[in-house]
């Protein structure tokens, strides 16, 4: 069979992938604002349900069930967590939960009863880093005399590295969350129980294991596999994606010349610095490599007096510069500055627009942080004739 023949057999008469279009074509919230395999914001949902203060308006009910699940879950894992005759007895409606703390996914502390749980959340990614052991190692040193439970959340339940966290699945968490539903749905107004609802259907749809849609996809691609390595091969490329995101929102800009792009670098140019140096000597660029967008404000090639001048212009205003990264001028490119704007998991994570919003509004803060500084301090040098374009 070859490659077209492989493509039509896929799309012709395919009872698998009219099953898996009639479960993917049902609304749901999350799935229709691309937030299925984004962590951070299955952190954010946990956090709204668990934080007694939020809108869900049953206080402390949530965050009790859970503790429950972890509690019974890590009987024999912890010997300072707190007992179930403990959480039966304790009042959390002033427990904080926090996302991002410390870089910690999701962290509840109560000070009231000397209690904090930290919640390591894994949809598709895996360990790195040791980070089980250096967040347990920040929870300990600044909750020192807490009661402890560390939860380590993926898929399946897997075993994580640090023996002092508690597994729990996906599956179990939408099962205690289901089973809270189901008995507290009579107190919950419709908006919420659908805004719950929609949830607990996305995790057994997508994430939780054996679910119906991991079936059918492992089998169409048992079936289909030429077919579906094709359409692989030729997917979008999402390094190309960003960089045109990128360049889209430049040139929407009054304020800034764009200069150079590809699908791994774009260049810019501030209003405010045009024909202060001779052409291409501070590039301002957006390095899109490896999942990752860096800003770099680099000093390159170019007549040596002027380079000299700039750098001891830079050295003489750290304020404005933050120095530079050796105390030699560089022979060809010298780095001022390298500020990571968006992450590798972000990059996975963030829509076109919420990548665009990143972009202008990190852009715009640099401006006002230090661009129009640099101009001013750049406007004081004294060159010879700048020679056009």
């Amino acid at each position: 069979m070859n490659d077209v023949d492989a493509l039509k057999a896929f799309i012709d008469v395919n009872e698998d992938l009219d099953r898996l279009e009639a479960i993917l074509d049902r609304f749901n919230l999350f799935e229709s604002l691309g937030l299925v395999r984004h962590e951070i914001r299955h952190s954010a949902f946990l956090r709204w349900l668990l934080d007694p203060t939020e809108t869900h308006g049953l206080g402390d009910y949530w965050l009790r069930q859970f503790l429950r699940q972890v509690i019974k879950a890590g009987d024999e894992v912890s010997s300072n967590a707190p007992t179930l005759f403990d959480l039966d007895g304790w009042s959390l409606g002033k427990a904080e939960v926090r996302k991002e703390w410390r870089n910690i996914d999701l962290l509840i502390f109560d000070e009231e009863h000397l209690f904090v749980c930290a919640i390591e959340n894994k949809v598709d990614s895996g360990e790195h880093s040791n980070q089980l052991q250096r967040y347990r190692g920040i929870v300990e040193q600044e909750f020192a005399g807490y009661k402890k439970a560390f939860v380590f959340l993926t898929k399946s339940g897997d075993e994580p590295s640090d023996d002092a966290y508690i597994p729990i699945s996906y599956g179990d968490l939408a099962s205690t969350i289901e089973t809270a539903l189901q008995r507290r749905q009579t107190q919950l107004n419709d908006e919420i129980k659908l805004f719950i609802q929609q949830y607990l259907d996305m995790v057994r749809r997508h994430i939780v294991e054996e679910s119906e849609v991991q079936e059918i996809c492992r089998r169409l691609y048992r079936n289909h596999r030429r077919a579906l390595d094709l359409i692989f091969e030729h997917r979008p490329d999402r390094a190309a994606i960003i960089s045109q995101v990128i360049q889209r929102h430049i040139n929407s800009r009054d304020d800034i010349i764009s200069d150079y792009f590809s699908n791994t670098r774009t260049n810019f140019l501030p209003r405010c610095m045009d024909n202060i140096l001779p052409d291409k000597m501070l590039i301002w660029g957006l390095v899109n490599r490896d999942g990752r967008v860096q800003f770099r404000l680099t000093l390159c090639p170019g007549p040596q007096e002027i380079r000299e001048q700039v750098y001891e212009k830079a050295k003489s205003l750290p304020e404005v510069f933050d120095g530079s990264r050796s105390t030699k001028l560089s022979e060809k490119w010298h780095s001022f500055f390298s500020e990571t704007w968006i992450t590798q998991k972000e990059s996975e994570e963030l829509s076109d627009e919420e990548i665009e919003e990143r972009i202008s509004e990190k852009i715009q803060s640099f401006l006002d942080r230090k661009g129009y500084a640099i101009a001013d301090a750049l406007r004081e040098l004294e060159f010879a004739e700048i020679p056009e374009g």
